[in-house]
């Protein structure tokens, strides 16, 4: 079995890259060797290093790459990327590309690598807890590269846990961010909703109202608090709802596939002779309403 990295990444970088990397300051390039590494890095060519391509990441900010680009040329490359020799001056990227980016916007030629005779399959681990551990993930980021992990590796979303130093729930809850409709999931890539508004929503009952809602949150600047609170009175209302009802599994199981099929919160009413009876279609806004008319097959008037 797999250990975590303990300390992470930055077990791989040499001390005397570190020290030779602060000593040279002042050299724009980066690109002389160190003294005394004992060729625990090289300088590699930037073009023949061709981009992860289980990266995790999927946005990098244009700003925060020149940025990182200028400090490049004021005080060199302070941490080496990691690579893996894939043939005679060829090699693939599996941690820094942010720094790969950067250099060369900046105009160097060559980039300090630390290079790693790393499995392939392990390449998405190594970027994923590189990404963890200088928070450049947004959630929806980290949610995929779980999921991906665990169906690449076939692993436990325990095991992934134990590899990437996080909690089990943690884990656990990013992925459920998955289950989420695709407009909320960019809403939270984009910053628009915290994991903590998406971890609310997650309890409603339908996309519809969870859109609903998460219109409400952006809107209205809502806090984690007051949606939690909103989500609350929702699901305690359908709760108390459904005992005094008193539904038997065979109608509980009806309403729950017609809402399915409706993409709705509904109600099936029936009588005591079990042959009459209402339904109560919900909705919480008039883009729900039409959602609702055209999976019912009714033409707008």
């Amino acid at each position: 079995m797999k250990k975590a990295l303990g300390k992470g990444l930055n077990s791989l970088i040499p001390d005397s890259y570190v020290k030779a990397s602060q000593a040279r300051a002042e050299a724009a390039s980066g690109e002389k060797r160190s003294e005394g590494a004992g060729g625990a890095f090289e300088m590699v060519p930037i073009t023949k290093i061709r981009p992860n391509r289980d990266q995790p990441r999927k946005v990098f900010d244009p700003e925060a790459i020149e940025d990182l680009a200028a400090s490049i040329k004021e005080k060199g490359v302070l941490q080496p990327v990691v690579v893996k020799k894939m043939g005679p001056e060829q090699y693939e990227l599996i941690c820094g590309e942010r720094r790969l980016r950067a250099a060369t916007l900046c105009g160097l030629e060559k980039i300090p690598a630390v290079v790693k005779d790393l499995a392939p399959a392990d390449f998405l681990e190594w970027a994923l807890i590189e990404n963890i551990q200088r928070q450049d993930l947004n959630p929806i980021e980290e949610a995929e590269a779980y999921s991906k992990l665990a169906e690449d590796q076939m692993i436990s979303q325990e095991e992934i846990a134990k590899r990437v130093g996080k909690k089990r729930v943690t884990v656990t809850n990013s992925i459920r961010l998955l289950r989420l409709p695709q407009d909320i999931r960019h809403w939270i890539a984009e910053g628009m909703l915290t994991a903590g508004h998406a971890r609310a929503l997650l309890t409603l009952l339908t996309p519809e109202h969870q859109r609903q809602i998460a219109k409400r949150i952006v809107e209205d600047h809502l806090s984690v608090r007051q949606v939690e609170a909103l989500v609350g009175r929702s699901t305690a209302h359908k709760r108390s709802a459904k005992r005094a009802r008193s539904l038997t599994p065979e109608i509980a199981d009806l309403e729950h596939r017609v809402a399915r099929q409706l993409g709705a919160m509904v109600k099936l009413h029936a009588n005591k002779n079990m042959k009459q009876g209402r339904i109560e279609i919900h909705y919480f806004s008039l883009d729900e309403l039409d959602a609702i008319l055209e999976r019912l097959g009714v033409p707008k008037s």
